[in-house]
């Protein structure tokens, strides 16, 4: 939600292949945080733009505003973690909670991860004049959802999960571009966006691609990397500017 890209064309889906009402939740928190962090992010250009990523790092880029920012943003985020876990422990969320978005009851007591209905829920609409962030600036649309399962039909693992979400973004928000992010991966580039659009609007070659694809990178690797995870020749050679 936080690349550097217009609100308006910027849709957002999260495949949910477990269909969890935890993992709804935890959708429903980061809503309410984007309010604050997409500004700061805007605000003091930050990077990485994960905020999980961004406070891990050592020296917590403080400098890059005042103190007080800084501790309130990591507060907020401090709180918002701490409140998803408390939810995973326990295994439900906190009775309160279901009046605030209808989506909180779709889920009954019958349903298990493999086999239950399609669950679609817009979080943000960016259509509404009334999603906006702190600052009044328009958010992007945020959706989940949780493709159908049935124990007598195969869901065909994550081709289903794509061809499912496809189906769903093209009546949502239908763009001619889908970028996919696996959900164990952060973007360090907050124009990452902007820079795979350069390959499709190449005047000479754009017409000719379908498919862009950029490995990713890992932290903390050792010198001693036997399975080659840091990729020296894509990420220092042949596409060192990417």
């Amino acid at each position: 939600m936080a690349y550097n890209y217009p609100p308006e064309k910027l849709s957002v889906y999260l495949s949910d292949d477990g269909g969890s009402i935890l993992t709804f939740y935890g959708m429903w928190e980061a809503s309410l945080f984007a309010k604050h962090w997409l500004p700061f992010c805007k605000r003091y250009n930050i990077e990485p733009r994960s905020p999980a990523a961004y406070f891990s790092e050592s020296d917590g880029h403080q400098e890059l505003c005042t103190p007080k920012e800084w501790s309130l943003i990591k507060d907020m985020f401090d709180e918002m973690t701490e409140r998803i876990d408390t939810a995973v422990m326990s295994g439900k969320i906190p009775e309160e909670i279901n009046a605030k978005h209808k989506g909180f009851y779709e889920w009954n007591q019958e349903i298990t991860s493999k086999n239950h209905q399609p669950i679609v829920q817009i979080l943000i609409d960016g259509k509404d004049q009334n999603a906006v962030d702190n600052e009044g600036n328009a958010l992007p649309t945020l959706v989940y959802m949780a493709r159908e399962k049935r124990p007598q039909h195969h869901h065909n693992f994550k081709a289903g999960a794509m061809n499912a979400l496809i189906r769903v973004s093209s009546v949502i928000s239908n763009s001619p571009i889908i970028m996919n992010v696996d959900c164990d991966m952060y973007s360090n580039n907050n124009d990452a966006v902007r820079d795979a659009l350069c390959f499709f609007l190449d005047e000479e070659m754009g017409h000719k691609i379908g498919f862009v694809q950029y490995p990713q990178n890992y932290n903390n690797l050792s010198k001693n990397d036997i399975y080659g995870n840091s990729l020296h020749v894509i990420n220092e050679v042949s596409s060192a500017k990417l």
